[in-house]
């Protein structure tokens, strides 16, 4: 039993444990591009496509079959949460309608996501606020610091976020950052003079990350571990 232990605290403390912070893995690949700019992937629910564009593009998680959907095709995705529901009808008042969210009532709240429990919401604020992360019901606001268009990883442990910089007109740098969702430190996930990355979106099983890519308008892949 000590063995075991002793085992089990070592696969923790190097980082491969079950809740191991995301790591990349091999070099960010193209999978998607087009004569427009392609922005916001977001996966399908079992992991085997990816839209763009509020889902006016598609492409499969292996880069195969880039087609345009049709409007009438295109369907929105189900919001289960009362909260999340919220957020995304009225993000001007919501943060006034729920008692634990008044501290930012002076606030847009955008960008909402829900955890893959779907005990958890991470969301951005109005006038560079950032990040913050309450419970599903919006108690327990907890402020995550810098950061946009948060996606969670598949445990609900981590969040990958956007971080970025800009001249006053246009951004000239984006890099893709790790928070701990319990004690909201950060490190930095990816970061290149090679990309300006910006929404990230982690895959259902954990195991790629699609981002848009700012300068040449491409969406890019890259394993996680």
């Amino acid at each position: 039993m000590q063995k075991q232990v002793f085992i089990l605290t070592l696969l923790l403390f190097f980082g491969v444990g079950l809740y191991a912070q995301p790591k990349i893995s091999g070099e960010p690949r193209v999978i998607a591009k087009t004569n427009e700019p392609l922005q916001k992937p977001v996966w399908s629910a079992d992991g085997k496509t990816l839209t763009f564009n509020e889902g006016q593009w598609e492409v499969s998680g292996d880069g195969k079959n880039l087609k345009k959907v049709a409007a009438a095709s295109i369907q929105r995705k189900a919001v289960a949460n009362p909260l999340l529901q919220k957020m995304i009808a009225e993000p001007a008042k919501v943060a006034s309608q729920v008692e634990g969210l008044k501290s930012l009532s002076d606030c847009i709240l955008f960008n909402a996501t829900l955890s893959p429990k779907g005990d958890q919401i991470v969301f951005q604020a109005s006038y560079g606020k950032g990040l913050f992360v309450c419970n599903a019901d919006g108690s327990g606001l907890r402020s995550l610091g810098q950061g946009g268009r948060a996606t969670w990883t598949a445990d609900g442990k981590y969040l990958v976020a956007e971080k970025t910089e800009d001249d006053g007109h246009a951004i000239t740098k984006g890099r893709l950052i790790c928070i701990d969702v319990a004690s909201s430190a950060q490190s930095t996930l990816l970061s290149s003079d090679d990309y300006i990355a910006l929404s990230p979106a982690i895959s259902p099983d954990g195991k790629k990350l699609a981002f848009e890519e700012y300068a040449s308008g491409a969406i890019y892949l890259i394993d996680i571990q």
